[in-house]
C-alpha cells in the first residue's frame, strides 16, 4: 500500500481509463459518428399516425446505457478512493 494517497495505482489508472473511456464514446465518439454521418434514420408509414423514425444509426438507449455504465464505475472508483482515505 503507498504511503501517499495522492498517487494513482493500476487499479486507479485502470478506473479512470475504462470509466472515462465509456462516457467519452458514449457522447463524443457516437455524436460526432452520428453528426458526420447524418445520423442514418429509417422511417416507416403507420396509419393513423403518419411517418415514424423505426432506426436510427446510433440507437439512444444504447448510448445512454454506455454513458451511465462509465458514471457508475466512476462513481465507484470515487467511493473506493474515498473509503480508502477513511480506513488508512
Amino acid at each position: 500500500m503507498p504511503t501517499s494517497f495522492s498517487t494513482y495505482d493500476r487499479f486507479d489508472a485502470a478506473a479512470l481509463t475504462i470509466g472515462l473511456g465509456l462516457v467519452l464514446v458514449g457522447v463524443a465518439v457516437i455524436g460526432f459518428l452520428e453528426t458526420a454521418f447524418g445520423s442514418l434514420h429509417f422511417t416507416r408509414s403507420i396509419d393513423g399516425v403518419g411517418v415514424v423514425v423505426v432506426h436510427t444509426s446510433f440507437t439512444p438507449h444504447g448510448r445512454a446505457y454506455l454513458v451511465a455504465v462509465g458514471l457508475v464505475v466512476l462513481f465507484g472508483w470515487g467511493s473506493y478512493r474515498i473509503c480508502r482515505a477513511i480506513v488508512a
